[in-house]
């Protein structure tokens, strides 16, 4: 007879928070200063991201000028709610982005390379340190690869991500949802 663990499986609904919320801080992390950042091309957006130690994972994103200002809005609200230290300049065809962020009792020092022409395409890194170690991790780096793939599928509205195993969500759903959120503009 085998032994069974108590291991315990968060909700979908939990699993929706913290996706949620790891996404909106790797926005956060990469648009400190959002109005210097190009809107992306309309349309469906293919984006794989890899964090360290974990194996990548590619999410589908329909997004609209209006919803792609409002996640860097949000993500620059995010970001001036916890972080201390905040900066983001133009290095010819790249964005370099510094932070230094609250998480709980953690504080999380990021910077953040982001370069494309965000029509087709564009590329980021962040790497992220964090003093006390937060969940037993003390850095990390995500790596972002996004591109363009055309219009978004037929029953899909701005907002809408889909992530393996997770479904479809609206991200504008999720931040006009989320406790705490920052005021919109």
């Amino acid at each position: 007879m085998g032994v069974r663990s108590a291991v315990s499986h968060p909700s979908r609904r939990e699993v929706h928070g913290r996706l949620a919320s790891a996404f909106l801080l790797a926005l956060a992390a990469g648009t400190a200063a959002a109005q210097d950042l190009p809107s992306r091309k309309a349309g469906l957006w293919e984006i794989t991201m890899q964090v360290t130690n974990s194996p990548s994972q590619t999410m589908r994103q329909c997004i609209d000028e209006k919803t792609d200002q409002q996640m860097q809005r949000f993500g620059q609200g995010l970001s001036q709610q916890q972080c201390t230290k905040n900066t983001m300049q133009r290095d010819g065809d790249r964005y370099v982005s510094e932070s230094e962020c609250k998480l709980g009792p953690t504080v999380a020092s990021s910077r953040s390379v982001f370069g494309g022409d965000f029509d087709k395409a564009y590329r980021g890194e962040v790497d992220t340190r964090y003093v006390p170690p937060m969940g037993g991790i003390s850095q990390s780096k995500m790596t972002m690869s996004a591109k363009w793939a055309g219009a978004c599928p037929a029953g899909w509205k701005p907002g809408d991500m889909e992530m393996p195993g997770m479904g479809r969500v609206n991200v504008n759903e999720m931040m006009s949802s989320m406790p705490g959120k920052p005021p919109r503009k």
